[in-house]
């Protein structure tokens, strides 16, 4: 039992390490931005979240499915997995060691900027506004 314990700290810190670069797509998230340039919601973002959290997201496309790696402005980061329908963008989030998941969902407006709401399991029964301001590069 202590080495499988052992064992699954060993790993999570060896993910850590570089994280998210060593989570797959993430660890193409370069060549995969280049290859998502002509979807207009990838790119580079400035992103806020409620009255005080700020930073960029950087959003591209692998297969089907949207990637998001979010950097706020105090350096810490998290990324997300996301489904797009129409104008509607549903995302669910992870922290590092598992210290926060969440949910998103986004309305994509006329200029496929993103204006929603999340909430997580630090934030139980609230919803926080949520979405970009400005697309900083274009692919």
């Amino acid at each position: 039992m202590f080495f499988l314990i052992f064992l699954m700290f060993d790993i999570i810190s060896f993910l850590l390490d570089d994280f998210p670069f060593k989570i797959e797509p993430f660890d193409k998230k370069s060549e995969l931005m280049e290859s998502s340039k002509n979807d207009p919601l990838c790119g580079t973002f400035k992103y806020y979240s409620g009255e005080s959290e700020k930073g960029v997201v950087d959003i591209f496309k692998y297969n089907k499915v949207y990637y998001l790696h979010y950097q706020r402005d105090d350096n810490a980061q998290y990324v997300g997995i996301g489904i797009k329908n129409e104008n509607n963008f549903t995302v669910t989030y992870y922290y590092p060691n598992g210290t926060d998941f969440g949910i998103v969902y986004y309305n994509i407006d006329e200029n496929n900027l993103l204006k929603g709401f999340w909430s997580s399991f630090n934030t139980v029964g609230d919803l926080i506004q949520e979405g970009t301001t400005e697309k900083l590069w274009k692919n």
